[in-house]
């Protein structure tokens, strides 16, 4: 099928989205470091934010995830192209994350980066759908790697140069943030530049209507349940892990560079090694199989690193915790393409995420809370044993995983 204004052929829209994509990751990359780590750590040495504020800025990408499926409703009626429909939140991202460069407050820094945290997870239907129209079934996890992969390494690249300068200096964060709006921008060309077809109508006219399809299709319902205890169990600790190692109170109190070495570098750097092989698994394994496998190491992962004060094995979990991102990110961002008819990919998507979004909105505000409550050490313990019960649960579905073909 040929694109609108659009000569090329099929091998031609492949390569040209596949480049575009290379770019858009390692964009990408600067600005997981501002979602992982930077913002939260500035918003705790620089503005003294208090439990409330973590957990807003914590909640905020979930809360663009969550809200993702109203952007794909109201976006679905214009008739634009996928790639203008994911390029508008991503420009929006980069302008709040530039003014936050200028933020003399807590408040004013929390909202613009909320702000943009929330826009820059609005585009994610749109762009798997892209993904689906241009990349071929059998090397979709493939061509998804690599620019994955470029994700990591320029998010550990930044994370290490920008976290030196800010131990030095923390004024420098004005610089940090002003980065990540620039990257923001070029992210919003970056997609606006794929060839993609006018984003599908959609078929109820309730912003909501797409959630039918958990009832409607029972193995996506029961997977996606799944995936929402799972997910919670992973979600609830993210911010918790920059708190654990950087507030006082918990005995390690790190420094920006071991605070990025533990959050991101070492995860990161796991995460980018597992990623190839694990695309491949993506691509021609039993995709039920691969989440059990995944799950599991997620749990010892999380396990492991609230589990001690010794930054030797918050290490180890964080290399485990990495390995599984590497799968997950893969999986995540494509597993609904082997599950949804022809024309719903971006309405799978949209009901994915948001129901991301609403695991992720809510869990750092309750693991925040429930730290408190249990410690960390059995914030671990549960997350683990959520991670299990999510496994098993999927067993019985292990017959309908839908590989495509045998590893070779």
């Amino acid at each position: 099928m040929r694109f609108k204004n659009q000569p090329l052929t099929s091998h031609q829209i492949t390569e040209k989205t596949y480049r575009l994509d290379l770019l858009r990751g390692s964009l990408r990359g600067i600005l997981t470091t501002g979602t992982q780590t930077f913002v939260l750590f500035i918003a705790i040495r620089y503005f003294q934010a208090s439990d409330n504020i973590k957990a807003i800025i914590g909640a905020a990408p979930f809360l663009g995830m969550f809200l993702s499926v109203f952007g794909l409703h109201y976006l679905a009626r214009t008739g634009w192209r996928k790639s203008l429909c994911g390029a508008i939140p991503a420009a929006l991202c980069g302008m709040f994350l530039f003014l936050s460069s200028f933020s003399n407050s807590l408040a004013s820094f929390t909202t613009w980066t909320a702000l943009g945290f929330i826009c820059l997870h609005l585009l994610t239907p749109f762009i798997t759908s892209i993904y689906n129209d241009n990349y071929p079934d059998d090397k979709r996890g493939a061509y998804f790697s690599l620019p994955m992969v470029m994700t990591v390494g320029f998010s550990v690249i930044f994370g290490f140069l920008a976290s030196r300068f800010m131990d030095q200096d923390i004024e420098t964060f004005r610089w940090v943030m002003g980065i990540l709006g620039i990257a923001g921008l070029g992210k919003a060309w970056a997609i606006y530049s794929m060839p993609s077809k006018p984003i599908e109508s959609q078929a109820s006219s309730n912003p909501l209507g797409n959630f039918k399809y958990i009832f409607e299709d029972r193995l996506f319902g029961y997977v996606l349940l799944t995936w929402f205890i799972m997910g919670f169990a992973n979600l609830w600790v993210l911010p918790l892990r920059v708190d654990y190692v950087t507030n006082p109170e918990y005995g390690i109190e790190g420094s920006a560079l071991l605070v990025t070495l533990l959050i991101t570098i070492i995860p990161d750097g796991m995460r980018a090694l597992s990623i190839p092989f694990l695309a491949r698994m993506f691509d021609r394994v039993n995709f039920i199989l691969l989440r059990m496998m995944l799950n599991l190491t997620f749990g010892c992962g999380i396990a492991l690193f609230f589990f001690t004060k010794d930054t030797g094995i918050i290490a180890l979990g964080s290399a485990l915790i990495g390995i599984a991102f590497g799968g997950g990110s893969v999986a995540w961002a494509l597993w609904v393409t082997k599950f949804a008819p022809p024309g719903k990919v971006a309405a799978y998507m949209s009901v994915h995420v948001s129901l991301t979004g609403i695991r992720g909105t809510f869990g750092p505000m309750i693991g925040f809370w429930a730290v408190h409550q249990i410690g960390p050490v059995n914030i671990g313990l549960l997350s683990c044993g959520m991670m299990v019960l999510a496994t098993i649960m999927l067993i019985p579905e292990i017959k309908h995983g839908r590989s495509n073909k045998p590893l070779n």
